[in-house]
């Protein structure tokens, strides 16, 4: 600090100092009057003409009886750090939901730790542990194996004790009440069925992941469409897999069934990559799409120059819900919200990839 500034000044600036460079937490107690005159050898006025000032600019309050506190909210949201965990961090929905979330925490001066659990429990149990141990105060979590029983329940609830803000993105846990941000899978699921419906289609193969509730809603939501419909269930044209095998089982029971005679005349496909799975297939038997068979995915999330298919899909807000997301945990960490939720309703998105019978 200069000498030769007035004493008010100096004390202002050191005070200022405490505030904005991450030694005094919002909330904080500020020295006292006493301690400060003792410091600066300077009188009671100064301190109360340097305090003034301060508090007129916003950056501090004081409350009768108790002291003078920090109320400078921009460092206070510096200090903090937001947990983001999901099940992946590539391909699929993952970037789109990342952005929205880094774009939204970092603009509003929060810092972001990522990680990603590769659909594995015991990982997800990790980063709970991490989360508490590492004075994080939000998390926002994409469930591990959400369909499956919540292991880690009682980690959570550990989280929510601790007064650690979370959010839920894509499923969420039953057991758990909380924040999130969805999309309505089971709409979603009708939608896509019910397209392909609606164009003449009856046999109609659907290809869904078990362990996640995005794949169980959206095997609900065929189910339901091809009832509404009058068309009798039939299980050989279930496909259904986990997380181990989804690199290759869409394949094999798309060829499986292709090869038996009685060829669906489209397929449902649980997400984009298991779509291209299935097109690689029917290619595979010299089949064309949309000519011989047609095919939904969803999420939309195969860029055009990764593929040649125009594929029908449905499209999954992705950076819409990072970016809501995030403000709902901005909103919960500074006290405007308690518990935010919201659901986006599925969209169609038309291409090429299907016939009209």
């Amino acid at each position: 600090m200069e000498q030769n500034l007035p004493k008010y000044e100096m004390v202002k600036q050191y005070v200022t100092h405490l505030l904005k460079d991450d030694i005094m937490p919002y909330g904080g107690r500020l020295p006292s009057e006493h301690d400060l005159m003792e410091k600066f050898q300077v009188s009671r006025q100064t301190i109360r003409q340097a305090f003034g000032e301060l508090a007129a600019e916003g950056l501090i309050y004081k409350e009768q009886g108790r002291g003078t506190f920090s109320n400078c909210k921009k460092d206070a949201r510096q200090s903090q750090i937001v947990a983001v965990v999901t099940t992946y961090l590539s391909g699929f929905v993952f970037p789109g939901i990342i952005s929205g979330i880094e774009e939204v925490l970092s603009g509003e001066g929060y810092m972001m730790l990522l990680s990603n659990t590769n659909n594995i429990k015991e990982r997800e149990a990790q980063y709970l542990v991490s989360v508490m141990e590492h004075h994080v105060a939000g998390i926002i979590i994409e469930p591990t194996a959400s369909s499956r029983p919540n292991t880690n329940s009682q980690l959570l609830h550990d989280i929510h004790e601790k007064g650690i803000k979370t959010i839920f993105i894509n499923a969420c846990y039953d057991d758990f009440d909380s924040a999130y941000v969805l999309l309505d899978d089971m709409r979603g699921g009708y939608t896509a069925a019910e397209y392909l419906l609606q164009l003449g289609h009856k046999r109609i193969a659907g290809i869904f992941k078990t362990d996640d509730k995005q794949g169980v809603q959206r095997k609900e939501g065929y189910l339901a469409a091809m009832a509404a419909y009058g068309v009798k269930r039939d299980s050989r044209l279930m496909g259904e897999y986990e997380t181990a095998n989804m690199y290759d089982y869409p394949y094999i029971f798309a060829q499986s069934l292709i090869r038996s005679g009685d060829c669906p005349t489209a397929f449902f496909c649980y997400n984009d990559q298991c779509a291209l799975m299935v097109v690689q297939a029917i290619r595979d038997k010299g089949l064309r799409i949309p000519e011989d068979i047609s095919i939904v995915g969803y999420d939309d999330s195969i860029s055009p120059m990764h593929s040649d298919m125009r594929l029908t899909t449905i499209r999954h807000p992705k950076k819409a819900m990072g970016i809501q997301a995030a403000r709902f945990m901005v909103d919960m960490l500074e006290g405007r919200m308690e518990k935010p939720q919201k659901i986006y309703e599925p969209e169609l998105i038309v291409r090429k990839s299907c016939r009209n019978l």
